[in-house]
């Protein structure tokens, strides 16, 4: 569990999930769609899209940031189906 051990629920990061461009191939997400993450993963986010972003999620929720990103606490990532959508993952105050 690692940071999610040490810190209180009051001292964890808040991250947005939104699906922001690209049509989802399973027919599952569409643009717009929001997903929080605090120490929970919210429900409705197919398998696919969360093992792809949940290890950038953890790097946020943990306090770490992107070092190659312009924003350093926002990134995006393609869902790995081929017609995927490209999921903004953000950690927000």
């Amino acid at each position: 569990m690692g940071c999610f051990l040490k810190l209180e629920e009051e001292e964890m990061a808040k991250v947005i999930v939104k699906a922001i461009e690209g049509e989802c191939q399973g027919g599952f997400h569409k643009i717009g769609d929001e997903f929080e993450f605090t120490r929970t993963s919210p429900g409705g986010l197919c398998l696919g899209a969360l093992g792809t972003i949940l290890p950038y999620v953890r790097v946020l929720l943990c306090g770490g940031e992107f070092r190659w990103a312009p924003q350093k606490t926002k990134t995006r990532i393609h869902c790995p189906d081929p017609k995927g959508i490209v999921l903004e993952i953000e950690k927000v105050e």
